[in-house]
């Protein structure tokens, strides 16, 4: 059964809408890293820039992520379920969303997601 959460949404939203704006902009430096070219008669340096290529690509990955991620607790904040886990409907530490405002889930049912 899900509990009244308690929890001060404006400063989560402030936090989140902070990290949204940051994502945003390494996304908008993100092609030209992607786009490197990987012509090189070296053969090292062919596999530094491939390395590096992959690693861009995974970095974009990631912050792709996150960002859907922000924008999903944002409407969360905006619907009036932020601070709920998703899971058990449990309030969400204040800690927990202090480290991650993004979190969907306590603590517990977060580790238990984890476990599967």
């Amino acid at each position: 059964m899900a509990t009244t959460v308690k929890i001060k949404k404006s400063p989560y939203r402030t936090m989140l809408l902070k990290k949204r704006q940051e994502l945003l902009a390494a996304g908008q430096r993100r092609p030209e890293a992607l786009a490197m070219s990987l012509q090189t008669p070296d053969e090292v340096e062919f596999a530094i820039r491939s390395a590096q290529q992959d690693l861009n690509a995974a970095t974009a990955e990631l912050h792709s992520r996150t960002l859907r991620e922000v924008e999903s607790a944002l409407k969360r904040v905006a619907g009036g379920t932020f601070g709920e886990c998703e899971a058990c409907g449990e309030e969400i530490s204040a800690n927990r969303l202090k480290a991650i405002p993004w979190a969907r889930y306590c603590l517990t049912c977060q580790e238990l997601r984890s476990k599967n």
